[in-house]
């Protein structure tokens, strides 16, 4: 049995469920947060949104870009994840940062910022999955297959389901899984890099490094930047490590440096797949005009010939996307039991409970999965309002990412001092983080314009729109539980922190 203090009404409670066991290292949350991320596969499938948006410079250049302003944000925040270890992560950071007269709702926000991003990528990551598995079906039929929005969506049901029942049953297996995932990763990428490499035919490298094009209506300025800010999609979900935190042996200092390490593997990756895909390109038109509605499918095809090859190289990808899906529903079921536990949610005493035979939030997983099936039927009605809120994925996790990072500039990075910190970032700290403001303020505005002009209601970008119902949602969910959240409980905390730390914490909390 687990006792825990409630440092904010000092009640102590018990609770029979256990807590999370702490049996995943660094290098399983290195490869869990990689698969997520997924960095040089999601640029295959983003190809079609950036070549005809800026071209290959906007592609190459904004992607290396976005490497380097994501790693300025990834180690912002990952010095936070070092002094405050929890499932909850950015809500967390952000209640403990924040003024006593504002933090309940501030760091309330923040975490529903951050459930809605992970909910969000979740379908996001199977979609890609489902569209890759339908991909390899038309080019191995020879487009005797036909696509239909039901099919795809029972494909996409199907690989929810069964990353449902991997974390519901697989908890035992999750560090090898993780591990499994990475390897296959890496492979698929040396296969389907050496494959286009030996096989196509060459792009100048004229073009690879100076070449643009810009189909969008926008001036070439715009287009180039809306081409480039696509990119960041490709580098998102790095907070993965801080909500699996409470799974580790020493969070203070793996969360950090997991989180960094997946996002330099998937910048070096990403970068060096880029590559590949610029100089083995061929025709844009017919890469981008194919009918399996992937364009890294109609590649592998035009250069070995091989439908066979083909549709086994793009299957590989889709196994990928299967992994990172799994990884995401993992993530997201941590992050939605912290926030029941915190009392942040509709039902918190019903979703906060581990089963105690596989010590994992089973019902904030099937919570998950009923999400992600309901919404995921966006898919079957009108493409734009789909294309909405898979597009809401990037901004949602982005500003759950800087809102702690502003109020820890808003407060002075002095704060931290008082803290025992394992990753500092020193002397750099405050350059880094006003990049990662600067940063996802920039991407965060272009993100929300249409990627084409003249606009009309079917070219529309409506992630404000989503963004519109979000906080309608929070202001809803908050009427029915700011009298039942507090803030996180920072007793989870003992344990993992030096004594002296935990005790100063607490300390903070009641004044």
């Amino acid at each position: 049995m687990c006792i825990t203090k409630n440092v904010h009404n000092s009640t102590v409670q018990e609770h029979e469920d256990p807590r999370l066991q702490r049996k995943l290292g660094k290098f399983n949350m290195i490869a869990m947060t990689f698969t997520i991320l997924n960095t040089w596969i999601a640029l295959a499938g983003i190809m079609g949104l950036v070549l005809p948006s800026g071209g290959a410079v906007a592609f190459l250049y904004g992607f290396i870009i976005c490497v380097l302003c994501n790693l300025c944000l990834t180690a912002s925040l990952g010095e936070l994840a070092s002094v405050w270890p929890t499932a909850g992560g950015q809500y967390h950071y952000t209640y403990m940062l924040g003024a006593k007269r504002w933090r309940r709702l501030a760091s309330f926000s923040v975490g529903w910022l951050s459930i809605a991003g992970w909910l969000t990528l979740v379908t996001t990551a199977c979609y890609f999955a489902a569209f890759f598995i339908t991909a390899a079906a038309i080019v191995a039929t020879d487009n005797a297959y036909e696509s239909q929005p039901w099919k795809v969506y029972l494909i996409f049901a199907a690989i929810m389901v069964f990353t449902t029942l991997a974390n519901l049953y697989g908890n035992r297996i999750l560090d090898w899984w993780n591990n499994a995932a990475l390897v296959w990763s890496l492979l698929s990428f040396a296969a389907i890099s050496i494959t286009l490499l030996a096989t196509s035919n060459k792009t100048s490298a004229k073009y690879v490094f100076t070449g643009s094009d810009n189909s969008t209506g926008w001036s070439s300025g715009i287009s180039c930047i809306l081409g480039m800010v696509q990119s960041a999609l490709s580098l998102i979900g790095s907070d993965a490590a801080t909500h699996m935190s409470e799974e580790m042996p020493n969070p203070s200092r793996d969360t950090p440096r997991a989180m960094m390490y997946s996002v330099a593997i998937g910048g070096i990756t990403g970068a060096a797949f880029l590559l590949v895909i610029l100089f083995c390109l061929g025709n844009i038109d017919d890469i981008l005009g194919t009918s399996t509605g992937m364009p890294i499918t109609e590649m592998v095809y035009r250069s070995t010939g091989s439908r066979a090859t083909a549709a086994t190289l793009t299957f590989a990808l889709a196994i990928c996307f299967i992994n990172g899906t799994n990884g995401a529903v993992t993530t997201v079921s941590r992050l939605m039991y912290a926030m029941a536990r915190d009392g942040g949610a509709p039902g918190s005493r019903f979703f906060a409970k581990l089963d105690p035979k596989f010590n994992v939030p089973s019902r904030t997983i099937l919570a998950c999965l009923a999400f992600n099936l309901s919404f995921g039927l966006l898919y079957l009605g009108p493409t734009v309002a789909f294309n909405a809120y898979t597009a809401s994925t990037t901004t949602f996790l982005n500003v759950s990412y800087v809102v702690p990072i502003i109020i820890l500039l808003l407060r002075g990075r002095k704060i931290l001092d008082q803290e025992v910190v394992e990753y500092s970032l020193g002397r750099m700290g405050l350059v880094w983080n006003w990049i990662s403001v600067v940063f996802v303020i920039f991407v965060s505005v272009f993100l929300c314009f249409p990627a084409g002009i003249p606009v009309d209601a079917s070219s529309m970008n409506y992630v404000t729109a989503v963004f519109g119902i979000f906080g309608l949602f929070v202001a809803i969910t908050w009427a029915l539980t700011r009298n039942l959240y507090h803030g996180p409980d920072i007793t989870i905390l003992t344990g993992i922190q030096p004594v002296n730390s935990a005790q100063l914490q607490i300390q903070r909390l009641k004044s």
